[in-house]
């Protein structure tokens, strides 16, 4: 219920803010490498896998974030071009 909701709240709040103010992100978010401390505090584990994103990405980042929350699903597809997930003019093949 609530405390998940507000543990995701935090958790997306910290990776945005370890993006863009220092341009580095933990690769491998999931439940196993965060944990609750019991002051209510986030800590994320297992820095194995950081990445360096230059500001082009994160923006382009910061864009789909924004189009996921949003429910914009007409921008999604842009998002994934300039994130390089897919090429553009997507043409299916078969």
């Amino acid at each position: 219920g609530g405390e998940v909701g507000r543990l995701c709240a935090l958790a997306l709040n910290a990776y945005l803010t370890m993006m863009l103010d220092s341009g580095t992100l933990h690769c491998d978010p999931h439940p196993g490498n965060m944990l609750a401390t019991p002051d209510g505090r986030l800590c994320i584990l297992d820095w194995g896998l950081v990445l360096r994103v230059n500001e082009e990405l994160q923006y382009s980042l910061v864009d789909y974030i924004s189009h996921l929350i949003t429910q914009d699903v007409g921008a999604i597809p842009g998002d994934l071009v300039a994130l390089g997930f897919v090429s553009a003019g997507g043409g299916g093949e078969g």
